[in-house]
């Protein structure tokens, strides 16, 4: 029976420090960027609409302009 041991922390900080240092962008840790909620809910509505928009062009509630 196989065992998986647990990673090493010291290990894996150490290699996570080395990729930092190695990276070609700058090294300073950058915060991600803050989505505020009116934008995330503004694209779920939309993509709501077009689907619904798709659907009903689908069923031939509108008429295809060609």
């Amino acid at each position: 029976m196989r065992e998986e041991l647990a990673p090493n922390e010291d290990i894996v900080f150490a290699q996570q420090n080395q990729k930092v240092m190695k990276s070609r962008g700058s090294a300073i840790n950058k915060p991600r960027q803050l989505v505020s909620a009116g934008v995330v809910i503004t694209w779920h509505v939309l993509a709501l609409i077009s689907l619904n928009l798709w659907l009903l062009r689908l069923l031939g509630y509108i008429p295809l302009p060609w």
